[in-house]
């Protein structure tokens, strides 16, 4: 499939468009947590067996240990906090950090949505496929047609440079019990695109870290992705598994993502010395796993308490 050209601005101008189109007075709720009329915190634990973007990782497994502490008010806005614990095999330490803000609302019974904004840092050692981003804002909307949900949204993520992600889906939940004491299934599938200059800066960094230099000498790198258009990246295909009740949650998501469209890369090393002298060399530097593309299956466990 042919890489889609959708510009920054474009990317930009719609993000504008989606957030300034709510208008004042609608009711909001919080996704996922059915029909709270009031304000509470929430404090969760969570284990990600594995980092995947976009149907792309890291060539060591990135699992990650997250805790997280919010503020949900009534009105739809929300605030939270949380700190990623990675627990590879050979790799343990505060891998990453983030604050996250937004604004969830409902416009009627079929039209909801919300708009967030993310900041966070990541350890200078992070190999995550992830770690060139500093943040990220976007917009989500859905609406349910009764046996299928429609949902879309747009993200721009800031990274070495600004990129734009576009993203599709469909899904629907079967829910049983009642609120207070229920349990949901939501399978759900979603396509999605982007540019990607945020795995420019991911390689760029997995290429520069080299050890063992003589004093005095550095090392830079440069990578450029071929052809960096938005791009269909990979279709996903998940399913959560929800139970909760008024005070505590458990949230299973299993999740599939098949990859498409290789990104192939080139890198520029120059390397420095202390007398001022430089060279610099240009090498193919694409991933082995995006020669032969295969699909990735990771999962995600939560527990949640509300007060």
């Amino acid at each position: 499939m042919k890489p889609f050209d959708f510009s920054i601005k474009t990317g930009v101008l719609f993000l504008i468009i989606s957030i300034s189109y709510i208008p004042n007075g609608w009711a909001q709720t919080e996704p996922g947590s059915g029909t709270d009329k009031s304000s509470y915190f929430k404090a969760s634990g969570n284990y990600l067996s594995n980092s995947v973007y976009y149907g792309r990782k890291d060539s060591l497994p990135t699992p990650y240990l997250t805790a997280s502490m919010g503020y949900y008010d009534k009105s739809g806005f929300y605030i939270s906090g949380s700190l990623s614990y990675l627990s590879a095999k050979n790799a343990h330490r505060i891998d990453y950090g983030a604050i996250d803000l937004g604004y969830n609302f409902t416009v009627s019974d079929q039209f909801s949505g919300s708009v967030y904004a993310n900041k966070g840092w990541y350890s200078q050692s992070s190999t995550n496929i992830t770690s060139d981003i500093k943040g990220s804002m976007g917009s989500l909307l859905s609406y349910d047609l009764g046996a299928i949900q429609v949902n879309g949204g747009v993200d721009v993520t800031f990274a070495t440079k600004t990129d734009i992600g576009v993203n599709l889906g469909l899904s629907h939940d079967f829910v049983f019990g009642k609120e207070g004491d229920q349990f949901s299934i939501e399978p759900s599938f979603s396509t999605n695109w982007s540019s990607l200059h945020s795995y420019e800066g991911y390689i760029s960094r997995k290429l520069g870290k080299k050890a063992g230099l003589p004093a005095g000498v550095t090392t830079t790198a440069v990578t450029t992705v071929l052809n960096n258009k938005i791009t269909l990246l990979d279709f996903e295909v998940w399913v959560p598994f929800i139970y909760e009740t008024k005070k505590i949650g458990f949230i299973f998501t299993p999740t599939l993502a098949i990859p498409k469209n290789p990104i192939y890369t080139t890198t520029t090393i120059t390397t420095r010395l202390n007398n001022g002298t430089q060279s610099s060399v240009t090498n193919n530097s694409t991933p082995p796993s995006e020669t032969k593309l295969t699909n990735n299956f990771f999962a995600e466990f939560e527990v949640f308490f509300k007060f």
